[in-house]
């Protein structure tokens, strides 16, 4: 698995995150809503979910029979666990997900987590 340009390992990074949430969650949300997709019984997934904020909010929107899945290279900084967000440790570059199955995909700050090649 690789490793973030940023480390879940690094000192604060655990409040780094939580102050992204802080400012940026509002306005994704309103995006989101914004969309008119994400409801009960929908299936949503948050690439880069860092502390899963943004997952468990939509999780919530989801239920009752929807599921909210989170993937991230790290989960170790999710503290929270409700019975419909289904979290998954992977590299969202090493492979697909199911194509097709997602009513909503989201993704915030992801490129600025991901190494830079050079040609």
């Amino acid at each position: 698995m690789p490793e973030y340009v940023l480390g879940h390992h690094l000192k604060g990074e655990g409040k780094r995150l939580a102050l992204m949430s802080e400012l940026l969650d509002p306005m994704h949300r309103r995006y989101i809503d914004a969309l008119g997709v994400v409801r009960p019984g929908a299936r949503t997934l948050e690439v880069g979910c860092g502390n899963g904020s943004i997952s468990a909010w939509l999780a919530e929107r989801v239920s009752p029979g929807g599921t909210a899945v989170a993937v991230d290279l790290d989960l170790s900084l999710i503290q929270v666990h409700l019975p419909n967000l289904e979290l998954r440790q992977a590299d969202i570059v090493a492979g697909p997900v199911e194509r097709g199955t997602f009513d909503l995909v989201t993704a915030r700050a992801v490129l600025l987590m991901l190494p830079m090649h050079k040609p």
